[in-house]
């Protein structure tokens, strides 16, 4: 971890986490759950047929795993034993967006003898469209 969580105060953020999203990308990440089928993930016929038009969307695991990464960069090894999100997904994610990851501390609690440190997170796309929200925790 980088910084002491004595030392961080409430309201304290990230740095920002940018990934550019590529069907490549979503498709082989994807195929760790789906790989026998087409999908509304890998599919721009069964993205169609399901409403959501002709592009394919990530699946939200895409997202939590940006949440994830960011965390475990401020957390380090205490991400792994005690992290926790709660994401709520809002709008799609699709091929050729670019998605930011934001968090800042919302509050620190004590847990024992340590301290749960929570962020507010959220993901917005090139456009400054919120994609998803929702909060991460670790103990420090």
């Amino acid at each position: 971890m980088g910084r002491a969580v004595k030392e961080v105060e409430i309201g304290f953020e990230l740095p920002v986490l940018t990934k550019k999203m590529i069907q490549e990308r979503i498709n082989i990440f994807e195929a760790c759950g789906i790989t026998d089928r087409p999908n509304i993930h890998n599919d721009p016929e069964a993205a169609k047929a399901a409403g959501i038009g002709a592009t394919p969307i990530a699946s939200g695991r895409m997202t939590s795993s940006f949440v994830n990464e960011a965390m475990h960069k401020f957390f380090g090894e205490s991400w792994t034993r005690t992290g926790k999100t709660d994401l709520t997904f809002v709008r799609p994610v699709r091929d050729g967006d670019t998605l930011t990851i934001h968090a800042a501390v919302k509050e620190k609690a004590q847990e024992g003898n340590k301290t749960r440190v929570v962020f507010d997170v959220y993901a917005e796309n090139q456009n400054g469209d919120k994609t998803a929200i929702g909060n991460a925790s670790a103990v420090a």
